[in-house]
């Protein structure tokens, strides 16, 4: 047996199949299946992208198609149109599709139905013998195959996830008999219990930003530059009850940098002159390793007036090595202060830190020379801004290259912290992705 004909012996004989070009290249086609899982129900699943190894955020590589089934008829189209974006986004990426996760409803699909999202599982409305499928070398195929299954979810779902975890869903959607089958179906929880979930987290605001040749002037406005083109800027902003505005700003990006594991991680503040003291004091008391930075900026004036003037002002900087999440609870505790005044106060993964002087002229008779602090472009780096309200997150790691509206379930939830809901992407709800 190979894989169409286990696809077979679970859906019946398919009753179409769909030849994309971009799929078509890659030796990949969709199936559709009448009556399967039920009577009335249409199933569409991918069929060759088990060739391709897919890999999960942990490295273990896996072998997957993608499938969905409704009842509506009318809902062919989309249904075939949204199993062609998932198989070419699995493709593209070679990210394996995680059960428990669930991605944005794309724009325009589904988009009479209300629903937020699609919810990743295995496909347990068809028999258990179908959700593992052990491959045939004979004909090429991998060791393992799993069909996943992607079930249109609603908004409230959405929180209720977010806030009692998968387990609890899976559970409640067990229980259901063809119910998830139907487009028409009210949610499995109502707007009081997602109005309950979404009041309980901490809420998530990122937006994309728009990287032009003064973004770091306008935008960043701190003495920082990468060295080299930058690829990905997100601006963060995240909403709780709990605390106070700047208290919930640091014990977010607390538990954001210590939820990454990945230590050790570089600190850069700014200090003022008279505190020198008392910063290296706390830094011997708690074993840290530091640098200190001085930035200078000086102000040169040609008048007719009174002549040539030039004036020149210091600001103070410590970099220094984390090396735990104790090392980065101390740090915060210690420096989130300045961020707060709207002084610099950032993090990085490299400690190539350099400093470069930047030359600008202004009214063609002031010349400024002000020195910048320049990280290398093969990193990421954090930055709390606007008087320690808001967090940036410039990167060209692939690890944080993600886009907004497509793979954002799948690594971006995974880089935050369990009790924090992504609420709005752009300027949209999640609720109208």
């Amino acid at each position: 047996m190979n894989y169409i004909e286990h696809l077979e012996a679970h859906c019946g004989e398919s009753t179409g199949h769909l030849e994309m070009e971009e799929l078509q290249n890659h030796a990949i086609q969709l199936l559709q299946f009448q009556n399967a899982p039920f009577a009335n129900a249409n199933t569409v699943t991918s069929l060759g992208l088990l060739h391709h190894p897919l890999q999960f955020e942990n490295g273990a590589v896996i072998h997957q198609e993608v499938m969905l089934s409704v009842m509506q008829q009318d809902a062919e189209s989309d249904l075939i149109e949204l199993i062609y974006r998932l198989t070419l986004e699995a493709l593209k990426t070679g990210h394996a599709y995680d059960l428990g996760e669930y991605l944005p409803m794309p724009v325009g699909l589904l988009s009479k139905y209300d629903f937020a999202a699609l919810y990743v599982t295995t496909p347990f409305y068809f028999e258990e013998s179908f959700q593992v499928y052990k491959g045939n070398a004979a004909f090429g195929e991998p060791e393992t195959v799993l069909p996943v299954w992607f079930v249109p979810i609603f908004a409230s779902e959405v929180a209720y996830i977010e806030q009692y975890g998968t387990e609890e869903f899976n559970e409640m959607m067990y229980e259901t008999e063809m119910q998830l089958l139907n487009l028409k179906r009210h949610p499995l929880v109502g707007d009081d219990e997602a109005i309950e979930a979404l009041n309980a987290k901490r809420q998530l605001f990122i937006l994309e930003c728009e990287i032009t040749d003064a973004f770091f002037e306008d935008e960043i406005q701190r003495p920082l530059v990468l060295n080299g083109p930058l690829a990905k800027a997100y601006q963060m902003s995240v909403e709780s009850g709990e605390q106070g505005d700047t208290d919930q700003k640091e014990t977010f990006l607390f538990d954001f940098l210590n939820h990454q594991n990945r230590f050790p991680i570089y600190a850069t503040f700014f200090a003022f002159e008279e505190e020198d003291k008392d910063n290296r004091a706390f830094f011997s008391q708690h074993h840290m390793s530091f640098t200190s930075h001085v930035l200078s900026r000086q102000k040169q004036t040609n008048g007719w007036l009174r002549g040539k003037r030039t004036s020149t002002s210091e600001s103070h900087f410590f970099t220094v090595k984390i090396e735990n999440a104790r090392m980065l609870e101390l740090i915060l505790e210690h420096a989130y202060r300045v961020a707060s005044m709207n002084e610099l106060f950032m993090f990085s993964y490299s400690n190539r830190l350099s400093i470069q002087q930047e030359v600008e002229t202004t009214y063609r008779k002031t010349r400024v020379l002000e020195d910048r602090f320049v990280y290398p472009e093969d990193t990421t780096v954090v930055i709390v801004g606007h008087d320690g309200t808001m967090l940036y997150l410039l990167s060209n790691e692939e690890h944080f290259a993600y886009d907004l509206r497509t793979d954002w379930a799948k690594r971006l939830r995974q880089q935050l912290p369990n009790d924090t809901m992504i609420r709005q992407l752009n300027g949209e709800l999640f609720a109208d992705l």
